[in-house]
């Protein structure tokens, strides 16, 4: 994607944003494992080393590919064996081809202190064009408390640019790379979706839920006999990946467990949720064991948009228990689905199994 050109889908992830830009700061177009697993370090520190390192950047690497930022292996020789498992390559869009104007040429604009680094760059027009805008916000605002205070992104963005949406494709190209632009520099933060949750005890599990009628099903029958679960939240599908972030908001929360529709939508969105918990420091996104348990066991189909093809199901199915991992996998690349109504309120009222590790 060319600076300022707009995602086709959801907004990226910040964690996604800033590996897009680490990675396109490379002069090469195709990054090598060692290359991609470098810039995942730089771009997301506190989680490269870690348990959730592998799992968060196979998650960031497919919501790149799904905004046509990088392009993934697509046979099986392409990926590593461990899981879930990582590209032992990736391919960068081409530098879109632009006239360029060297900083360092004579210029009419003084540059502010925090953008003292354009001066040692080779810019686009277009990418200068962006800096002057924000330069001119830098300037208006100098030494002005109320309007320097940190505000939701869309609406510094509306106030820099005149279009609320064009800092969401902005943080994913060069400008956001490491040592350039970053969001504190424009007093500005991501604001994630409103969270809908049911308190049920006083237990440290949040047990989230994609969708609505299994949501209510779940938190009255939590309401009478909760076990270790505190709160019952509403995923509301694609939404969740980045309300989860509310989570941080609520009391006494240790664990996060996920359900939702055996699909490979349903086994995305967790795993990209597990992406903000991760940068938040809040606990791992984990499958709800025994419900996807339960859900495998009445193999209730219904057919599925497409036929997912085997490696990304290998994929997706990783985050699952291990039990249910071939089942799972069997289901999605058969072009079939499982939804999470097949565990209904009257199964669940009669068969407790799913409560086992929750």
């Amino acid at each position: 994607m060319s600076d300022g050109e707009e995602a086709d889908v959801r907004p990226l992830s910040q964690s996604a944003a800033i590996l897009s830009a680490t990675l396109n700061a490379m002069a090469e177009r195709r990054v090598e494992q060692a290359g991609i697993l470098a810039a995942f370090v730089t771009a997301c520190p506190g989680t490269a080393g870690t348990t959730q390192g592998r799992p968060v950047l196979s998650a960031l690497l497919d919501e790149l590919a799904d905004h046509h930022l990088a392009e993934l292996p697509r046979g099986r020789n392409g990926w590593d064996d461990a899981l879930p498992p990582l590209p032992r390559w990736l391919r960068l869009p081409p530098h879109p081809k632009q006239d360029i104007r060297h900083s360092r040429a004579p210029s009419p604009t003084v540059w502010r202190r925090e953008l003292a680094w354009v001066g040692a760059d080779s810019l686009s027009s277009a990418q200068l064009d962006v800096l002057k805008a924000v330069n001119r916000w830098l300037r208006d605002t100098d030494g002005d408390d109320e309007r320097r205070t940190v505000v939701p992104m869309r609406e510094r963005s509306l106030e820099i640019f005149g279009d609320e949406k064009r800092l969401d494709a902005l943080t994913a190209t060069t400008l956001f790379a490491p040592g350039r632009l970053t969001l504190g520099t424009l007093a500005t933060e991501r604001i994630p979706p409103p969270l809908a949750y049911e308190r049920v005890g006083a237990g440290g599990i949040v047990l989230a839920i994609e969708n609505s009628d299994t949501f209510t099903t779940l938190s009255t029958l939590l309401q009478h006999c909760s076990g270790q679960v505190g709160y019952v939240a509403f995923g509301g599908g694609h939404a969740f990946e980045a309300s989860v972030a509310r989570i941080s908001r609520l009391a006494g929360v240790t664990d996060i467990a996920y359900y939702g529709d055996l699909d490979e939508d349903g086994l995305t969105i967790p795993q990209r949720a597990n992406v903000t918990a991760a940068a938040l420091g809040l606990p791992p996104v984990r499958p709800a064991a025994d419900l996807y348990r339960l859900l495998v066991g009445q193999d209730v189909r219904g057919p599925a948009p497409k036929k997912t093809d085997p490696i990304v199901a290998e994929r997706r199915v990783a985050w699952l228990p291990e039990a249910v991992r071939g089942q799972a996998a069997g289901v999605i690349t058969a072009g079939h689905r499982l939804p999470q109504e097949a565990t209904g309120a009257v199964l669940l009222r009669h068969d407790d199994s799913w409560r086992d590790d929750l």
